[in-house]
């Protein structure tokens, strides 16, 4: 999956894009002390870093109310930041869920800038794979078809091509932009609203094969506590979710993504990748926002429970 050279040396093995946001969290278990760290591209970055991926940047836009927070944060965890634009604030959401099924309210909070192909330094091409996790349209597709154009494996997240912002609440809608995104990428990772958005369909296989023979891309649809759905060429994979009790879900699709990327990245196949993709996601669920530790031995053995119980099924 991972399109590079045997031999040729990478400045990077992951770049994330995306701009990080900090986020008030409550659910009805848990209420965040603050705003606390947060955004698709952030939350990947940390997972495969957490994991064993060595070389790790990550490029976005941030204010200066949280700037030399947010710098401590990517320091103390050995992620490279490449500031690409300083705004006036910070992006950020006041999270309040509604259920235990992790339906939500976004509340605005602030906004930083967007992030265009021009935006973004050379030397960030230099690397194996990129996650592209925009969280409200800040990227724009040039950037990935960029990534991609120069060989580089592209993941992307369309979370963030398919909301608006209407009187400061973030609400769902279809965009164009979103498909284009998915095409410009060789891995696509939306969540089952976000799969019905892009192909029209509710029903998570048929989602995801639409969406991979209009883009061409692996399609992984997350499905919360029902797992997720892998489709590629002529499989869909079906993946359980590990049986647990969430606290908080917040991020827990970008832990996914992160993961998933860093085991393709291994060499893994995708069955057993997203495997231990579910398997770091029933984890990150348990704690809140994405602050929580990884016991790599407690992630094989849940992602060897999920193994067992994956199945496949043959696509005509």
């Amino acid at each position: 999956m991972f399109v590079d050279q045997a031999g040729t040396h990478k400045m990077f093995d992951l770049v994330a894009i995306g701009n990080p946001v900090y986020d008030i969290i409550k659910t009805p278990f848990v209420e965040s002390l603050g705003r606390v760290l947060s955004g698709c591209s952030v939350n990947a970055a940390i997972t495969a870093k957490k994991l064993g991926m060595k070389k790790v940047a990550l490029v976005g836009c941030i204010g200066e109310d949280f700037e030399r927070r947010f710098m401590r944060e990517m320091e103390s965890r050995n992620i490279q930041l490449m500031i690409v634009k300083r705004s006036k604030e910070t992006t950020g959401f006041k999270l309040k869920y509604l259920d235990f099924s992790g339906n939500r309210e976004l509340e605005v909070l602030g906004l930083s800038e967007g992030i265009s192909r021009g935006d973004i330094p050379e030397g960030v091409f230099n690397t194996k794979a990129v996650v592209v996790g925009p969280v409200i349209g800040e990227v724009e597709v040039d950037v990935p078809a960029a990534f991609k154009s120069r060989g580089v494996t592209v993941f992307l997240d369309p979370q963030g091509y398919l909301r608006e912002i209407s009187e400061g609440v973030i609400q769902h809608c279809s965009n164009p932009m979103a498909l284009e995104a998915c095409c410009e990428s060789h891995v696509v990772k939306p969540n089952m609203l976000e799969a019905k958005l892009l192909s029209g369909f509710d029903e998570p296989i048929k989602a995801a094969i639409s969406i991979h023979e209009r883009t061409g891309a692996m399609v992984a649809v997350t499905l919360a506590e029902k797992g997720s759905v892998i489709v590629y060429g002529r499989r869909a994979i079906i993946v359980p979710a590990y049986p647990t009790h969430p606290v908080d879900p917040t991020g827990a699709g970008d832990v996914y993504l992160g993961a998933f990327a860093y085991y393709l990245h291994k060499g893994l196949g995708a069955e057993e990748a997203a495997s231990y993709a579910s398997a770091i996601a029933s984890i990150k669920v348990e704690n809140i926002a994405g602050h929580f530790d990884i016991s790599l031995d407690e992630v094989a053995r849940r992602a060897l429970w999920i193994r067992s119980r994956v199945k496949i099924k043959r696509l005509r």
